[in-house]
């Protein structure tokens, strides 16, 4: 993140408050607080990183950013919602049509394309930054080994010969492996699976620890973290946000930066903004470490789930449910990712569960995060909508965000992720409510 530039082509920085202090918003707040800015997160829980930010798999990966959206994701997902232990989860509700309308409005191939592509230019520079973060001693966790896949059929491994062509057409290093050489760069393997792929460039951190020595970071150079604040309400004047009311009283603002992932969309309703971000909640459970657990993460293709390697355990990361706020554990799916875990390593099986995980990944529609200003409020920006992709997004998230704020021509083409690219298909219960006009339809 080289911000040598930041005080002189755009003058002196302006005092930030960011909303979330999930890993986008600390990685924000260390950024901008590098460049001069005077930065304030305020986060809803009592400590940081305490949801997604802390429960993914941890990887920092460019070759696997997949949008959510494309037409083999939309075919999967037909097939799964039906079964109870799929990796894929739907609760038909009211509320969901119109983003499964844009859903399936963005799984088209032109459209999918476009986004993967954008999804491998943001990914790769996060993993480059990573990797600078790492060298500077605040990324200690980062483990640069590479990925495995590990295919359980034959079709399994046709699908993977078909991406691996496709990555390399976007510039990405992988081959297929053999069973014989799938084991022998991963003996922790079954031996009943017929083969594998692997990805030399990608690593991978505990999540945890890398958000909150992120944080310490940025609380040496000023940042001011305070937790157990939550945002209750915008008040705007003359095209700007003048000031939030929160549950500590209220703030008085000059720039804000939203960034508080499956809870931005109800913030941004309150100043006209619509983001149709759906949380979908995954789950993860760690097992202690065994002689046999796997020194490299493993991503067991047919049941979509990941295995990493952190420090004394093993983390099992996996499924996706569109349910809404419900954050209540499904033992049906923890059970699914268990039996995945058992099936690819035989060395845990039976070994204790060392705790469970579950919590909302917030996804807008197309897959893709938001990340812009808004035209309506000149000093709204908004960084949210990561998806299953934080850790590896947030070091780049940062980067745009501290480009813009200093008025600075973004190092990505911000087009695709607009957070004002969404309009209402339905009007809003206030809208109608009070007898205003919805927005025209995208």
């Amino acid at each position: 993140m080289d911000s040598s530039h930041a005080a002189g082509q755009s003058g002196v920085m302006r005092d930030v408050v960011v909303i979330g202090g999930g890993v986008v918003g600390i990685a924000v707040a260390y950024e901008l607080a590098r460049a001069g800015a005077a930065v304030t997160v305020l986060e809803r829980e009592s400590e940081l990183a305490t949801e997604c930010s802390s429960g993914n798999a941890g990887m920092v990966s460019s070759t696997h950013a997949f949008p959510i959206a494309s037409p083999t994701a939309l075919m999967q997902g037909l097939r799964w919602m039906w079964r109870p232990d799929s990796p894929f989860k739907l609760r038909p509700r009211t509320h969901l049509l119109p983003w499964l309308a844009r859903f399936t409005a963005a799984s088209t191939p032109g459209r999918a394309d476009r986004a993967g592509a954008l999804l491998v230019q943001l990914t790769q520079l996060g993993v480059e930054l990573h990797a600078e973060l790492a060298d500077a001693g605040l990324n200690e966790s980062l483990v640069r080994r590479g990925l495995l896949d590990a295919y359980e059929t034959e079709a399994g491994i046709e699908a993977g010969r078909s991406e691996i062509a496709a990555r390399h057409a976007r510039g990405l290093t992988g081959e297929l492996l053999s069973r014989e050489e799938l084991l022998e760069a991963e003996p922790a393997l079954s031996p009943d699976l017929l083969g594998g792929a692997f990805y030399p460039d990608e690593a991978y951190c505990d999540p945890l620890l890398f958000a909150r020595g992120l944080a310490a970071a940025a609380t040496e150079l000023g940042v001011r973290f305070r937790c157990g604040v939550e945002v209750l309400a915008p008040a705007k004047a003359g095209g700007r946000i003048v000031a939030l009311e929160t549950t500590a009283g209220r703030i008085a603002v000059d720039q804000v930066v939203l960034a508080a992932g499956v809870w931005s969309p109800p913030l941004a309703r309150d100043i006209g903004l619509y983001l149709p971000i759906e949380g979908a909640k995954g789950y993860h459970l760690e097992v202690e470490s065994q002689s046999g657990t796997p020194r490299l993460p493993v991503y067991m293709m047919e049941s979509k789930v990941v295995a990493t390697p952190l420090e004394g355990r093993l983390r099992l990361s996996g499924t996706l449910e569109l349910d809404g706020m419900d954050t209540r554990v499904d033992p049906v799916r923890v059970g699914a990712i268990r039996r995945a875990g058992d099936h690819h390593f035989p060395a845990i099986r039976g070994a204790a569960v060392r705790n469970v995980w579950r919590g909302l990944r917030p996804c807008p529609p197309d897959g893709l995060p938001m990340i812009g200003r808004v035209e309506e409020l000149e000093n709204l920006l908004v960084a949210t909508g990561h998806g299953v992709g934080g850790t590896t997004l947030a070091p780049i998230t940062a980067q745009l965000v501290r480009e813009i704020v200093q008025g600075l021509p973004p190092s990505v083409d911000l087009e695709l992720m607009r957070p004002d690219r969404f309009r209402r298909l339905l009007p809003s219960r206030n809208r109608a409510a009070n007898g205003s006009q919805a927005p025209v339809p995208a």
